[in-house]
């Protein structure tokens, strides 16, 4: 099957992350039937969701790994064509999933599927959920693996074909504030939560604007508007009726910290400022954290990667992915894949082919390198 085919094939399986992951589990799994490729299926975190470790070779830490997530997020908008389709115009590949990122797991799929291995072994981890939270890759971290994979780890994320070993982490939280209800006839009989809300919102803005001057070594590796930690504040709850004192109010904040920042005292911080601004009962609770990625910069894969393709500066980049939970696990990661993380959760998603062609090129290089495997 050409690369074309098995993406179109690929394509056409839902596996937005709110539905079960079985169906595209069961066609890598059918791909590989009577092939010298074992597969392994993992549960993963909830019932319906499933990890899917393939393997050519004896099981050993030496050798690569490959990684890559099957959900996708949803296909709303107006598009050109159909998501679920793949269609070819103006050099491209278009549809939800071409480029985050199942344009990697054919390329993948297609590697481990030839490698000849002659040392250690080629592993393919396709995890689950990474779009509502690298879940899956949490889950690997955890539970650990039924047998031992290779440390040095590329995931094919969307990076324009750039080698990327460092990047944020997304920590979200949620500020919740205790109030006293009343009428509004008599508010002075309540304690209203909203308007304490809103001085925190206030504090954390200016928080935020100050986080803006806030540089540290890893600053030099992100783009301008990327270089300092971001906090946001996303989501306010509050209230029943316009005639009645809110009684609680629920803040929703999300935290971009840099790779080399300690989450516990810049946490510290935040809550210092709530502290200052608010005159009622508070508390801080963390509703997700999906870990930064800082992998050294001698270390094997991102120093091959980098000199095969030529790179010589390292790259962060401001989003979240798997490599930040697997990286916790002891794996050497770097981001490495065809296609724009700008057209990625957008209408008209797509994958530029000559991309992904020169993405093809370099994986098989790299199981050569890693694998002793024939290209």
């Amino acid at each position: 099957m050409d690369l074309k085919q098995l993406l179109t094939d690929l394509i056409a399986i839902d596996s937005t992350s709110s539905l079960s992951n079985e169906p595209i589990v069961k066609y890598i799994e059918a791909y590989f039937k009577d092939s010298n490729v074992t597969c392994h299926r993992l549960p993963a975190h909830e019932e319906g969701k499933f990890n899917l470790l393939l393997i050519n070779g004896e099981p050993s830490e030496d050798g690569l790994t490959l990684c890559g997530h099957m959900d996708t997020v949803p296909a709303p908008g107006s598009w050109t064509s159909d998501p679920w389709v793949l269609t070819q115009r103006d050099g491209k590949w278009f549809a939800r999933g071409s480029c985050d990122m199942k344009g990697f797991i054919a390329i993948a799929v297609q590697a481990i599927e030839r490698a000849e291995v002659q040392n250690g072994c080629l592993a393919v981890l396709l995890v689950c959920d990474e779009e509502l939270g690298s879940f899956g890759a949490k889950h690997v971290l955890e539970n650990g693996l039924p047998i031992p994979i290779p440390k040095q780890v590329i995931i094919g994320e969307p990076t324009s074909l750039q080698v990327v070993r460092l990047h944020k982490g997304h920590l979200s939280m949620r500020v919740s504030i205790e109030g006293v209800s009343a009428h509004t006839g008599s508010p002075h009989l309540g304690k209203n939560a909203l308007v304490e809300g809103g001085k925190i919102i206030c504090a954390l803005a200016a928080l935020s604007k100050k986080y803006e001057t806030l540089q540290t070594e890893c600053s030099e590796h992100f783009s301008e508007v990327a270089k300092f930690p971001v906090l946001t504040t996303s989501t306010m709850k509050s209230g029943s009726a316009i005639n009645v004192v809110p009684e609680s109010c629920d803040i929703g904040v999300g935290l971009r910290l840099l790779p080399d920042q300690n989450k516990e005292e810049v946490v510290a911080q935040i809550k210092e400022v709530i502290s200052e601004a608010c005159q009622l009962p508070w508390k801080l609770e963390e509703l997700g954290n999906n870990p930064t990625m800082l992998t050294p910069e001698n270390s094997t894969v991102n120093k091959w990667l980098c000199k095969r393709i030529g790179q010589t500066q390292s790259v962060g980049v401001s989003y979240g992915t798997d490599g930040g939970y697997l990286s916790q696990g002891g794996y050497e990661c770097v981001l490495y894949g065809a296609g724009d993380i700008a057209v990625a959760h957008k209408p008209d998603e797509y994958v530029p082919i000559g991309e992904m062609e020169t993405c093809v090129a370099t994986i098989d290089s790299a199981v050569q390198h890693f694998c002793g495997a024939s290209e």
